[in-house]
């Protein structure tokens, strides 16, 4: 029987990353799982960043009900964006409090997160084919404030990737703060750090798990942003290639 979860696609691979839902979606079924998509909205912490607590209420209200719905039959939920997933988990709760909340909160996982989890349990599919890449990991705020780091434990998994360094520091993005005009100046200051070494680190390709982050870090340094799920997926495609040719 095909197992399933639940997936919670967010603004960014919605709109402006697809590609992002799409590795996942592919990456989720190589590993067995049929991936359910809920009708959702975004998940309100932009609204709550910006002190639109109805705006935030309306649309966390909306989404848990669908998620929890969705997941009732056991499923777990996975996002693939750092702000949704600690919206969803921690963030929303103690401000809008339901029985939905609750059971969305206690169910919810980065998609990383899920994959290693996998791994440790000797579930997690490792048909994974070579990829030469040097890789530059930046490390979301909104999963370092979680004690996640998932990703960079997953891309070692994938034979040819070397993953030369390893960022800590803030974007500069910081949610909508960094697209304001007044805080352009404030934003590259933070960012300085982080480009700084993606410039000197000779890599092929930055990883990220934030869509924001990823637009900050490109915008400073031209440098080629993936999703980590984009960097599995290719390495299960190269695996798929080999056994062919």
């Amino acid at each position: 029987m095909t197992k399933k979860i639940v997936y919670y696609t967010g603004c960014f691979a919605d709109y402006y990353g697809p590609d992002i839902g799409k590795s996942f979606v592919e990456v989720m079924e190589k590993n067995g799982f049929e991936v359910i998509v809920p009708d959702t909205k975004c998940c309100g912490m932009p609204q709550m960043a910006n002190s639109n607590l109805s705006g935030a209420k309306k649309n966390f209200d909306f989404n848990v009900k669908a998620l929890a719905k969705a997941a009732q039959p056991g499923y777990d939920i996975l996002s693939t964006c750092p702000s949704c997933n600690m919206m969803l988990r921690r963030e929303g709760l103690p401000f809008f409090d339901s029985e939905e909340a609750r059971f969305v909160s206690k169910n919810v996982y980065d998609a990383c997160e899920y994959l290693l989890r996998l791994h440790g349990q000797g579930k997690l599919n490792t048909n994974f084919g070579e990829l030469r890449l040097r890789v530059y990991y930046h490390n979301p705020c909104h999963l370092r404030v979680q004690n996640l780091t998932a990703a960079v434990d997953l891309m070692k998994l994938v034979p040819g990737i070397e993953v030369v360094g390893v960022n800590l520091n803030c974007c500069g993005m910081g949610g909508s703060y960094g697209m304001k005009i007044q805080n352009f100046e404030r934003s590259q200051e933070i960012a300085s750090k982080v480009w700084n070494e993606v410039k000197t680190a000779n890599v092929d390709v930055v990883v990220t798990d934030c869509g924001g982050c990823g637009l900050q870090v490109q915008a400073g340094t031209g440098a080629k942003i993936m999703h980590p799920l984009m960097v599995l997926n290719q390495s299960y495609k190269a695996f798929k290639a080999r056994e062919a040719a």
